[in-house]
């Protein structure tokens, strides 16, 4: 697995060892700028809908390296230099991963894109279309690689409506396309209402899902849907939706060379997934994923994945509070 010169699979951003590095901070503006500057195929808004769509998902295998690679159709992009890796990490791991975490918290919910928009065809139409890749992003990114699976009550029904949804975005998507089709202005007007509101619900739902996931990975007894939920499939037309990809193969995922010694561990009250993987230099990069699905990585590689394991677990015996995040019941610093 080479970091540069051949296709990228983990990124490790500047940090010291010892000391893993916490939730960054990042503009829409750089998360595009980086996006479009490494010829990503997924829209920034579809990104954020996917990525916290992964953040969310009760599946034990979540790691925001499979899904930047996700992002990317499969795989992430050749890059020239360390530098574009710790940038590609700071911007999207540490930056905007770690910020949509923060909308697990009820106080902060998610939002699907905002933007001026004109009541003519064509700006509906993309509006309509937008719409759909975000809803059946967010899916995506819950889903990971499974086609049904077994959620909370809540966020199965939450999620049988946001198919109903992507289905009337991806209907009124089809009509705009179609010019045959008569669009008075009062018609568009009265329909860009009707897409506002439909928004408003797939916020609503998303949410909702979000919500029902956390209580379930917090250990908090929710009843679980009788039948398993199921991934929201494309409607199959020709030319309904751009695919997330570069192929349009979504469920694609990565091949990691991943340790035996990865492993899920509770210490000192704080629970969180530990992620060692290794490249192809025959080194160890660690990550530590907590409890909101905030990602932690350390700069430095490890000469073997033993040696990555006991910094993990140095580091939650002396640096607890680096991983509680926003738990309820966290200790004052």
């Amino acid at each position: 697995m080479n970091l540069y010169g051949a296709r990228l699979r983990l990124a490790t951003p500047s940090m010291s060892p010892s000391k893993p590095a916490g939730p960054g901070t990042t503009t829409d503006r750089e998360v595009r700028a980086l996006l479009e500057r490494h010829k990503c195929p997924t829209p920034y808004p579809v990104v954020r809908a996917l990525m916290l769509g992964s953040i969310s998902s009760p599946r034990l295998d979540v790691s925001p390296l499979v899904t930047l690679a996700q992002i990317w159709g499969g795989e992430l992009p050749e890059f020239a230099s360390q530098e574009e890796v710790e940038e590609v990490t700071r911007v999207l791991v540490h930056g905007l991963w770690n910020q949509l975490a923060d909308h697990q918290r009820s106080r902060n919910p998610f939002r699907l894109a905002r933007f001026e928009v004109t009541p003519t065809r064509v700006a509906l139409h993309d509006l309509a279309l937008l719409r759909a890749q975000e809803v059946e992003g967010f899916v995506d990114g819950l889903f990971g690689s499974e086609d049904e699976m077994v959620l909370p009550q809540k966020a199965h029904e939450a999620v049988q409506l946001l198919a109903e949804l992507c289905s009337m975005f991806d209907g009124a998507a089809e009509l705009l396309a179609d010019e045959d089709q008569p669009a008075p202005a009062h018609e568009l007007k009265s329909l860009l209402r009707n897409l506002q509101q439909l928004t408003l619900v797939a916020d609503e739902s998303i949410n909702k899902a979000v919500q029902s996931c956390k209580r379930a990975r917090g250990q908090q007894l929710e009843a679980m849907a009788s039948a398993p939920s199921r991934r929201i499939s494309g409607s199959g037309r020709p030319g309904a939706r751009a695919p997330h990809g570069a192929d349009g193969d979504v469920d694609r995922e990565p091949e990691f060379i991943t340790s035996p010694l990865s492993q899920k561990v509770t210490r000192n009250g704080v629970s969180v997934g530990i992620e060692i993987y290794g490249d192809s230099r025959g080194r160890w990069i660690l990550e530590v994923v907590d409890s909101e699905n905030g990602s932690h990585v350390w700069d430095d590689r490890f000469e073997t994945d033993q040696e990555a394991l006991s910094e993990a677990l140095r580091a939650l015996d002396e640096e607890t509070l680096e991983f509680w995040r926003d738990a309820p019941d966290r200790p004052p610093s």
